[in-house]
């Protein structure tokens, strides 16, 4: 009798522990869960619209029989219009990215330089292709940017009020330079809110009217926008 309750306690044992190993293969078997990283990822394709306000700078030298006029006018106006780009995301959370932007400008400012002669300065559509460079923290992108820029301008110088005398440099297109800084943060997995600063130099602009006066012009952008794009 003690002979088989030993046999019987044996088996049952023997049992058992196939019964433990067969549960643990099957727990090694089952998919391990994900894990997801902790970070937002801002590599990806994007595009948004953007609207602020547009500071011009208009540096004039007008030079008119051995007299010297100069001037210095600014003038705000208001922007808008749309970007899009590519960012990509290091593991170190380093971010580089291109973007492309096209806006209109209503910044424009006519000023007196000499008793009666004045000058005509605006800026219309612009836009730019740019490099940026940044750190992400999460859903935070502090960012910088730089990189070549091309508006629709018009510089003009009139002596008098002589028609004759007029030098109309109306809706020409000049490159330029331009660099920036901003903010975006990811308030939605697909939405992004944005806060940018760029400042864009387009040169010097030289004209002559029929006496050989000459006027100078330099002109010059401040453009603070706040924008929203879509990340795809």
């Amino acid at each position: 009798m003690k002979v088989v309750t030993g046999f019987a306690l044996a088996v049952g044992g023997v049992a058992l522990a196939m019964q433990v190993a067969q549960a643990a293969d099957l727990r090694r078997l089952e998919p391990a869960p994900a894990v997801n990283s902790p970070y937002y990822n801002w590599s990806g394709f994007y595009a948004g619209v953007f609207a602020g306000g547009a500071h011009g700078v208009w540096t004039v030298d007008f030079y008119r029989n051995n007299n010297h006029g100069h001037a210095e006018e600014g003038a705000d106006g208001v922007a808008f219009g749309i970007y899009g780009g590519y960012n990509y995301q290091f593991a170190n959370r380093f971010v580089i990215g291109a973007e492309l932007d096209f806006g209109k400008s209503t910044a424009s400012q006519n000023n007196d330089i000499f008793d009666n002669d004045t000058s005509l300065a605006r800026f219309g559509v612009f836009g730019s292709a740019r490099a940026r460079f940044g750190y992400a923290f999460d859903r935070l992108l502090l960012f910088g940017t730089v990189g070549v820029a091309a508006a629709n301008l018009s510089n003009n110088i009139q002596k008098g009020r002589n028609a004759g005398e007029e030098v109309v440099w109306e809706d020409q297109v000049k490159a330029g330079i331009t660099a920036g800084v901003g903010a975006e943060y990811a308030f939605a997995p697909n939405w992004v809110g944005r806060g940018e600063y760029v400042y864009t130099d387009y040169g010097m602009v030289t004209l002559y009217n029929r006496d050989g006066n000459r006027a100078e012009f330099r002109n010059e952008m401040h453009l603070l926008r706040a924008g929203v794009s879509y990340r795809f």
